[in-house]
């Protein structure tokens, strides 16, 4: 089994689509059942841009599939309840599980993409039943401050092929662990990056794609305007599931944008003679890869002796302007959870990925009265006045 992804001579009804997924068995023959799948979930609806996303779907039904080749197992084989057989998406997780020793996490992605598969394959008339069965589960985040955020209380579908994830640790700089690591950012354009990553709240992709366009002058604005609202647009920008979402840039984050796009960004655009509408630009003038910004983080960590990486930024944010929120919501200033506006600022899907930020609060210290503090404060407040307009 082979997995390839399309170039542009790839076309349906005439239109390139580029990165496409295609599976190819042993004996050079394209998975039609895949094909199908893909043009249906990937194709046919609209929002499914995201090449991430395309190729995730690949290497979720490689796998699967080139189980399967190997195993001489069909994938249409759903064994009967009461047969006492198992089906050959019970024996892959097991497989996945005990014999390859992938993460609890990697494997419910994978089977995630397998059962949209059947269900697909279902609809369509390919198999009568499904290999798996649906199940509730309730989340551990029940009751205290998350009581009020779903009107499932708690519960969530899930399957019973699903495995349960350790939960793994979730590390978050301090007020004043953010000074020191600023203090010691010297290049600009590391500099600038941090600052929006720790603002912002964006991932590695969004940061090192944000638009030079999304930056703007703030000295014409009034002195009363602590925080400008940016509209991350996916379709100008590297956006996880093609979501758009609106976020909040201090103004002293947004002074510092400035300043980095008029002065620095011009003379790296020299050396490469590029044009490209990314803000960021590595020292050789062209735009940084998705994860261009890991090895500059680890380097200057190691300077400072704290363990810093990109998606670091977006949890300390997160955790940060969670207890900016839960000292609104005491004070009565608060009307909606916590929980659920930090989840607007984030772009999450689930309330339960918002949540896990509740047992963290203790990881950032008291020191208040911090430059980060008082912009975090800023963002916040910026956006219940907007609510309140």
């Amino acid at each position: 089994m082979n997995l390839y992804l399309s170039d542009a001579s790839f076309q349906v009804g005439g239109q390139a689509y580029p990165g496409f997924p295609l599976l190819v068995d042993a004996t050079g023959s394209v998975v039609e059942v895949a094909l199908l799948f893909f043009k249906g979930e990937l194709l046919a609806k609209v929002g499914a841009r995201d090449l991430k996303t395309w190729e995730a779907y690949g290497r979720h039904l490689y796998d699967y599939f080139g189980y399967l080749e190997a195993k001489n197992l069909r994938w249409d084989y759903i064994p009967g309840e009461m047969s006492g057989d198992i089906s050959p998406l019970a024996h892959y997780v097991r497989w996945c599980d005990s014999t390859v020793g992938n993460d609890a996490g990697y494997i419910n992605d994978k089977v995630g993409t397998v059962q949209r598969f059947y269900v697909w394959a279902q609809q369509a008339g390919l198999v009568a039943a499904l290999p798996f069965k649906y199940a509730e589960t309730v989340s551990s985040y029940v009751g205290g401050m998350l009581a009020d955020t779903s009107g499932k209380g708690g519960k969530r579908a899930t399957t019973n092929m699903h495995m349960r994830e350790a939960e793994k640790p979730l590390f978050v700089l301090s007020r004043n662990q953010i000074d020191v690591v600023m203090k010691a950012a010297v290049n600009p354009t590391h500099r600038a990056m941090l600052h929006l990553g720790l603002n912002a709240g964006l991932r590695a992709e969004e940061l090192t794609s944000f638009p030079a366009k999304y930056v703007i002058d703030c000295s014409r604005l009034s002195d009363k305007v602590k925080s400008v609202a940016v509209h991350l647009d996916p379709r100008e920008m590297d956006i996880k599931n093609d979501k758009a979402r609106t976020v909040r840039i201090s103004v002293p984050c947004m002074n510092n944008l400035w300043q980095y796009r008029e002065s620095t960004r011009p003379k790296l655009q020299r050396i490469a003679q590029s044009a490209d509408s990314n803000l960021f630009l590595t020292r050789y003038g062209v735009p940084f890869v998705s994860d261009g910004l890991v090895a500059p983080l680890a380097r200057l960590g190691s300077r400072v002796g704290i363990h810093i990486h990109p998606h670091m930024l977006r949890h300390t944010f997160a955790t940060h302007t969670l207890a900016s929120l839960e000292d609104l919501k005491k004070k009565g200033r608060l009307r909606s959870s916590p929980i659920v506006v930090l989840k607007r600022f984030l772009g999450h899907s689930s309330i339960i990925t918002t949540s896990r930020y509740l047992h963290h609060l203790d990881a950032i210290d008291d020191a208040y009265g911090t430059q980060y503090q008082a912009e975090i404060d800023e963002l916040v407040l910026g956006y219940l006045n907007e609510q309140a307009a």
